[in-house]
């Protein structure tokens, strides 16, 4: 009765092959689904990897678990929020159950709770305390002067920092992190719950060349600095070009390192589920494929990962491998705060009466999202998509929205590329949009307010340790997006 959750960061639902992509990019899934239950149409509840990653662990949205912010842009208030609501995440669950509980992520603070060993290194977490001595002060400024120098130069300078530091690599491929993954699950006494996050479809895309050089968009001359006009306010403004673009200078470089990412990792999948086949374990364990949210190519002016609430960003693959339930294909509505009771479920624990996911394969009648801080809602049905601006100021500040905070409706049948704002010709849909809208907010709140405080104080060194990975993946400044 093991579990097991696979996040690859960034993937759309719209690139897997069993999802509809026609280039022969995820074999390995496209094989796995063919065994697994496939949902078509699974919606993750944020933009953001902090907070999609907090409600696929506690089976709640943002307001609910109280994790509405991301990156290094916690504060006291952030974490207060935290405290008095208290979530209860899937690993904390299993493991009061008699689970041994692995993660093999890097992203710290409450993410790592619940965990038995966490973290991307052979051996576990294990950071030296070097105090504040000269040489760390000086591979410190090294390390913010050198992030951008071609990765040839950064890479093997950046592994000496995060050496010194106690860390074997700062940015570790999905070749090392499955080989620590194996390595985890046959030393681990069952039950065990494992997740393992894959960040290599996250830009910047840095995949072996191998890999890109499978796919081809030479078409496609599109140059991405358009996309980066400081000067210029609007969705073709974007700050953190270092992150967003990586080596890439065209649309079509951008989509071919992305694509590669995306085989390396379904390579890698591959082998891991073979893996667990051959020891017998993939059909005593439930084994969950998904992402924490998109990304924009282009689409409505934006090319970023965590940005807007168009399916681009929010359409995210769901595969389960479920040994109870077989095979099937799924159309109707899901959410990754279904990913948490589910495994509750089949590991036979009772599931929390604040858990408002359901039980899958049980579908909705309709999804929910919101941006960072309740900035931008939106509500999904199978036909309509109604998106709602809170925060107008804010929203324009941001390089990718041009808007004047008008309300967005469009028909999914008629226009599944969000193209056609239609909401002007079409007030009795909004209405009745806004009004579902009302309604899901006051349970949120109203379940938000059940919370029962916890201690969640998160150690200095943890969020300099984020801010340093952050970096490490090409954000410019402790203001990322």
């Amino acid at each position: 009765m093991n579990v097991m959750v696979v996040v690859i960061d960034a993937l759309r639902a719209s690139d897997v092959g069993c999802l509809g992509r026609d280039a022969q990019t995820t074999p390995n899934l496209d094989a796995l689904a063919e065994e697994s239950l496939v949902f078509e149409n699974c919606f993750a509840a944020s933009n953001k990897t902090d907070v999609s990653m907090s409600s696929i662990m506690s089976g709640k949205y943002p307001r609910e678990h109280g994790i509405t912010h991301h990156g290094t842009r916690h504060n006291e208030g952030n974490l207060r929020r935290l405290e008095e609501r208290s979530p209860r995440f899937l690993p904390e669950l299993l493991n009061e159950r008699g689970y041994e509980t692995i993660g093999v992520d890097w992203m710290g603070r409450w993410h790592e709770w619940g965990y038995d060993t966490y973290g991307v290194e052979s051996g576990g977490r294990n950071v030296q305390d070097t105090g504040d001595t000269l040489t760390e002060r000086a591979l410190s400024r090294v390390k913010d002067g050198v992030l951008e120098l071609p990765d040839q130069l950064l890479t093997p300078i950046m592994k000496q920092y995060y050496r010194h530091m106690g860390y074997e690599d700062f940015r570790v491929d999905c070749e090392e992190l499955t080989d620590i993954t194996i390595d985890r699950i046959d030393a681990a006494e069952e039950p065990f719950f494992t997740l393992l996050h894959y960040w290599d479809v996250h830009p910047p895309y840095l995949p072996p060349s191998e890999y890109t050089e499978q796919f081809t968009y030479d078409e496609d001359d599109e140059e991405l600095s358009k996309y980066f006009n400081e000067g210029e306010k609007g969705p073709l403004s974007a700050a953190f070009q270092a992150y967003a673009r990586g080596e890439q200078t065209t649309m079509g470089e951008a989509k071919e390192a992305y694509d590669g990412a995306v085989a390396w990792v379904d390579e890698q999948i591959g082998r891991l589920v073979a893996h667990l086949r051959e020891e017998g374990l993939l059909e005593e364990t439930l084994f969950v494929v998904t992402a924490d949210h998109g990304h924009n190519f282009g689409e409505h002016d934006i090319f970023s990962d965590n940005v807007g609430l168009y399916d681009t960003s929010i359409h995210v693959p769901l595969i389960i491998h479920h040994p109870e339930h077989g095979s099937g294909r799924f159309g109707g509505l899901v959410q990754l705060t279904d990913i948490a009771p589910t495994a509750l479920d089949y590991a036979g624990i009772d599931i929390p009466a604040d858990v408002r996911g359901n039980v899958l394969p049980a579908e909705r009648e309709y999804v929910f999202a919101e941006s960072i801080e309740h900035r931008m809602q939106m509500v999904r049905t199978d036909r309509w998509k109604y998106i709602v601006p809170r925060d107008v100021d804010y929203l324009q500040s941001q390089g990718w929205y041009d808007a004047d905070g008008d309300i967005e409706l469009y028909d999914l049948k008629a226009d599944p590329s969000e193209t056609h704002d239609i909401a002007a010709d079409h007030p009795d849909v909004c209405e009745r949009l806004d009004s579902l809208l009302s309604e899901e907010l006051g349970k949120q709140e109203q379940n938000a307010a059940s919370g029962k405080r916890r201690d969640t104080a998160i150690e200095d060194e943890d969020m300099n340790d984020i801010k340093s990975r952050l970096n490490a993946l090409g954000y410019a400044d402790d203001g990322n997006v």
